[in-house]
């Protein structure tokens, strides 16, 4: 398989390299993952918030005011983003992004959301914990395609320090954060095959499964730090414990994990959502290290020493 670093022949590997160093002919199961940036000091991370953030509060604007038109302008930029080569956009391009069949569940399902209209849900890094039909593929997708131009500014910057040769390509569906609108440009980028080749910093990617396991997380949480102390939450659990003592796991079985069940004890709750990003999440939200990602891009073992 050719990596960026072959094909290139950039002369590093993935221990010395700032950014993913993908295989270009097959997918790459690794995704971008917003809680990463979100939580990052890097100027580029900054650069990528202020873009997620404008985009992510004026799509909840044009929802609550029931703008179908300018919601449906906003999510028309969300088409594949196969230039990263991450997660599964190359073999599988149209299966797992916000394609057209999709868009129409996700408008419904944050119209619907009471996490959304109470306020609960107000950063895009949390759309995972409460919104149906969306997992680590698509919100990398979703988080891909708004910060695109940062990601292209970056690519650049690579190609500079590494002396990647690239051409002029047109570039559809790039969100200018000022305007709030999508637009065309035409930058110098990588080419491979005839396609454009957009660089992802190693620092923010994650492995498919973080999605479920966030859930799977917050929700112990829920039940661990909230639900075991409100009475009337137990109310109608099955004891089976001695002496009819509640246990943990006969409140797992009467409140099973939903998203729907963590929408309405988000809202229930107001510390809940705080609570868990910073007394659990704060100190455990790490980025890969180059072994991961290396488990991923590479088909081979490959020494460090180079």
């Amino acid at each position: 398989m050719h990596n960026i670093s072959d094909f290139y022949k950039i002369g590093s590997q993935q221990p010395n390299l700032n950014f993913v160093d993908i295989k270009l002919n097959t997918d790459n199961l690794l995704f971008i993952d917003p809680r990463l940036i979100e939580n990052s000091d890097s100027v580029i991370a900054k650069a990528m918030q202020i873009r997620i953030e404008a985009f992510w509060g004026e799509l909840i604007k044009r929802v609550k005011s029931k703008e179908i038109k300018k919601i449906y302008y906003l999510l028309s930029g969300l088409k594949e983003p196969n230039e990263t080569r991450l997660g599964y956009a190359f073999s599988n391009p149209k299966g797992n992004s916000v394609a057209d069949k999709l868009k129409p569940k996700i408008v419904d399902a944050i119209q619907r959301n009471k996490a959304v209209k109470t306020g609960v849900l107000s950063h895009f890094s949390d759309v995972e914990l409460f919104i149906e039909d969306v997992g680590s593929d698509r919100i990398s997708d979703i988080t891909t395609k708004i910060i695109k131009e940062v990601l292209i500014e970056y690519t650049q910057e690579q190609c500079e320090i590494h002396k990647i040769p690239t051409e002029l390509v047109i570039q559809d569906d790039v969100f200018d954060y000022r305007t709030l609108k999508w637009v065309k440009k035409k930058f110098h980028l990588p080419v491979y095959d005839a396609k454009a080749i957009i660089f992802v910093p190693k620092d923010l990617v994650r492995l498919e499964n973080v999605a479920g396991q966030n859930l799977a997380c917050f929700y112990r949480f829920a039940i661990r730090h909230f639900i075991v102390h409100d009475k009337d939450m137990l109310e109608d659990v099955s004891a089976s414990g001695k002496k009819g003592k509640i246990l943990l796991k006969d409140v797992k079985a009467e409140y099973p994990i939903s998203k729907e069940s963590l929408t309405n004890w988000g809202i229930k709750y107001g510390k809940l959502l705080v609570d868990y990003k910073t007394d659990h999440l704060n100190g455990r939200l790490k980025p890969l290290t180059d072994d991961d990602i290396m488990d991923i891009v590479y088909d081979e073992d490959i020494s460090l020493a180079s």
